[in-house]
């Protein structure tokens, strides 16, 4: 039985990760600050019982992320997504408004970039030796279409913008420095979650699909590379 650890697993992306991996038989192991207080997390726990684990973590509490490394350090794991994240209080468009030029909150620029640079930079190398115990480890980290400098055509989101462009750079300089480990960055498209609001134009479940099978095809050859849920490359 395949493993995939999924931080954010509680709703949004990371939840139908979970439903999806869950259903074709994957051991979960399933991530998220409060999985108590999600009542769809805990709904999922018990319809598949062990084989998905709601396991309590904050990303943002190193000393908790080395914690539960401790703890799972015999348990091979062939999926590592890295996958919270944070448009910051307010979803999109609304959170918008405090990160502009002419309004700039640094406290939530701060805490975004604690929760989409920082802590899947160190839920990664907390978990690669897990990843190494696989025969195809894949480390997935959750970027956004807004980290494309070639795609900013009309500046704003200015925070979250700036921290997803960054972990890309991460994304491809743990590629090089770990070539046993297939390490890619994911623009999952504009999904309809807490975080994209609710104009977005993409189903999760559909971009979940999506990005699963991009995920069976991709090759060490592909590790550094950003890409969209079909596997097509995203200009940087």
């Amino acid at each position: 039985m395949p493993t995939v650890l999924i931080t954010g697993a509680n709703r949004g992306i990371g939840l139908e990760h979970a439903r999806a991996y869950a259903a074709a038989g994957w051991q979960v192991l399933a991530c998220a600050r409060d999985p108590e207080a999600s009542p769809a997390l805990q709904e999922l726990a018990q319809q598949h019982g062990s084989t998905v684990r709601p396991l309590k973590l904050d990303v943002t509490h190193h000393a908790g992320v080395e914690a539960l490394a401790g703890e799972l350090k015999d348990t091979t794991i062939d999926v590592l997504l890295n996958n919270a994240g944070t448009f910051g209080p307010a979803g999109a468009p609304e959170g918008m408004s405090y990160q502009s030029l002419t309004n700039m909150d640094y406290q939530i620029w701060r805490q975004i970039l604690e929760v989409n640079l920082l802590s899947p930079f160190k839920v990664a190398v907390a978990f690669c030796e897990n990843l190494r115990r696989s025969d195809r480890p894949l480390l997935v980290m959750m970027s956004s279409d807004l980290g494309a400098i070639s795609q900013n055509t009309q500046g704003g989101s200015y925070s979250y913008r700036s921290s997803k462009a960054a972990l890309n750079m991460v994304s491809k300089g743990m590629a090089l420095e770990w070539p046993d480990i297939i390490v890619i960055a994911m623009a999952p498209g504009w999904c309809k979650t807490d975080l994209g609001g609710d104009i977005a134009p993409i189903d999760p479940v559909d971009s979940v699909r999506d990005q699963q099978q991009a995920f069976e095809q991709l090759t060490l050859e592909q590790s550094g590379c950003f890409i969209d849920r079909f596997g097509e490359e995203v200009a940087w």
